[in-house]
């Protein structure tokens, strides 16, 4: 039988639609304290992208055979909520990973250009995001320093961080190569490595 985990980064969302898969749960908490078993608190930092690197490091020896992914609200994003997070467990199960969304484009003019290698450097708004050391980097250069020294074309994006991928794939990557990770988002409640990370979890468990 396969063994499997729904990781959940919460702030303060309602988290009633997965009450059907709560026995599967854990309930990564940075909001308000909900006094359930499978909830562990957290401090507000590093959005979702923190959460499920501290999940991978403090379980790398004893993970379940697929690790689903999941912000505490994901209706504004995809339909069918739970089932969706049931589905894409099955994906990794058989796949290694959910599907992701590909990208093609690397042109400013595309109306993708958010997808773009130097996405955030383009748009003014998010070079006043909060960057790591206060400097500024592009998506680019982050990727091949942090993730891979190669960049993917196309790359795959697994939108609002919602993803599922199989054990063997994130052991793939030593616990280290995490522990170097979390460090580029636990510094500020909101940082733009949250964004970088979105653009890269199909990569790094690739």
């Amino acid at each position: 039988m396969t063994t499997y985990k729904i990781i959940v980064a919460r702030y303060n969302e309602n988290i009633n639609w997965l009450k059907d898969e709560m026995n599967n749960c854990i309930i990564y908490n940075k909001g308000v304290k909900l006094n359930i078993d499978n909830e562990i608190m957290l401090e507000n930092k590093g959005r979702e992208s923190e959460t499920y690197l501290h999940y991978i490091i403090t379980n790398y020896h004893n993970l379940p055979d697929v690790v689903v992914f999941t912000q505490g609200r994901i209706s504004d994003h995809v339909h069918n909520d739970v089932q969706y997070l049931l589905t894409i467990k099955k994906d990794a199960f058989l796949h290694g990973k959910s599907e992701a969304r590909v990208i093609h484009t690397e042109t400013r003019d595309n109306k993708d250009w958010q997808w773009n290698r130097d996405w955030n450097m383009i748009c003014g708004s998010f070079e006043r995001e909060q960057y790591k050391n206060n400097t500024n980097i592009s998506f680019y250069d982050w990727f091949i320093t942090n993730i891979d020294n190669t960049y993917p074309s196309p790359i795959h994006i697994y939108c609002n961080g919602i993803f599922a991928v199989k054990k063997e794939k994130i052991l793939k990557r030593s616990i280290d190569y995490y522990k170097k990770l979390i460090l580029e988002v636990n510094y500020n409640i909101n940082p733009i490595e949250g964004h970088f990370f979105e653009r890269s979890w199909y990569h790094i468990f690739n």
